[in-house]
């Protein structure tokens, strides 16, 4: 009997922990998305670089004195917003507000002639198995 109850519990922790396991997978996954935009977006001013967001409805004001030539703006911010937007079934917005950021991601710029956001989502799937595993393999 007592090896019954004791798989009872284990099951019931299963299903408690295993979303929270699969938010922390898509977490990541966008982290690791975004920052790789923001690493392979060119840099002039460092505008394009500074205005990649993540929101929750598609839009976001460009304002061309804001830069960073880094790209540690962007991601420090993206980080904390893909804690508060991402969880498991809701649809979130990777965006960059420049206005000219279409020609870039055409080719434009000797920087990044084959593109950011094409070259990205080729790595997703790989970027999220990748996470997925991890959060699965760690111990409930």
């Amino acid at each position: 009997m007592a090896g019954r109850s004791n798989y009872k519990e284990v099951f019931k922790k299963v299903k408690a922990e295993t979303p929270k396991k699969i938010d922390k997978a898509l977490q990541d996954t966008a982290v690791e998305t975004i920052s790789k935009m923001i690493d392979r977006t060119p840099v002039d001013t460092g505008a394009a670089k500074y205005h990649w967001f993540i929101r929750g409805l598609p839009s976001e004001r460009f304002d061309k004195e804001r830069v960073d030539p880094s790209g540690a703006q962007p991601k420090a911010r993206a980080k904390r917003d893909v804690k508060n937007l991402f969880r498991l079934g809701l649809k979130v917005w990777l965006i960059n507000s420049a206005p000219y950021f279409i020609y870039l991601e055409r080719g434009s710029s000797t920087q990044a002639p084959q593109g950011v956001v094409a070259i990205t989502m080729q790595e997703v799937a790989m970027i999220w198995k990748k996470h997925l595993k991890t959060a699965i393999s760690k111990p409930i």
